[in-house]
């Protein structure tokens, strides 16, 4: 993959301003097939590493996608399908999941003060075509600020969804969990278990 023009400044930048890093508190939400949410394969992020994201790039960065809210959740979820072109005999039962996330090294690219020192705009976030630049084998702008992010040792970002407005997601990278980190999943006694392969 090509990578992004701007993607040594953007590390520069992060490099030089740790305090643009901030710390977060938020209950989330994931879906995902039961399998996926089964707890030996909930925080692999082994999907992005196959497929690549907006906030990861392929083949290079296990990354674990939620949602502050349920409306943004189901948003995204609709997109993907869309984006996928499956049909209604495809679609699988999900199961919903909320958690609880206690981040320590996070990039808020919902801030104002962080996208302008990025020198970018939530405009460019949001309308990334990140699919099409992937497929192209280029990285785009989204992976190259995540990238960015990660080898600046990032526990993850928190950032405007671009599937609903006023939509925020969490992006995490188990591979920086911090010491003191709190990644609990509520109600986990009523979580279905389920073997690799099942």
């Amino acid at each position: 993959m090509t990578p992004h023009a701007d993607f040594p400044r953007f590390f520069d930048v992060l490099k030089n301003n740790p305090a643009l890093f901030t710390r977060r508190q938020e209950q989330v939400f994931r879906q995902g097939l039961s399998l996926r949410m089964s707890l030996p394969y909930r925080f692999t992020g082994v999907g992005s590493v196959i497929t690549g994201g907006r906030w990861s790039v392929r083949g290079l960065m296990p990354t674990v996608y939620a949602s502050t809210d349920l409306k943004t959740l189901f948003a995204e979820a609709n997109y993907k399908a869309r984006r996928y072109g499956w049909r209604p005999a495809q679609f699988q039962p999900q199961l919903t999941i909320q958690m609880h996330w206690e981040l320590h090294k996070v990039l808020d690219l919902t801030n104002a003060i962080t996208l302008r020192a990025l020198k970018v705009t939530k405009k460019v976030i949001v309308n990334s075509d990140w699919f099409a630049e992937q497929a192209a084998d280029r990285e785009p702008v989204t992976q190259a600020i995540a990238r960015a992010a990660f080898e600046n040792l990032a526990e993850g970002l928190i950032v405007p969804s671009a599937r609903r407005k006023g939509g925020i997601n969490l992006v995490y990278y188990p591979t920086h969990r911090r010491d003191g980190t709190v990644i609990q999943t509520l109600d986990e006694a009523n979580i279905p278990f389920l073997h690799g392969l099942s």
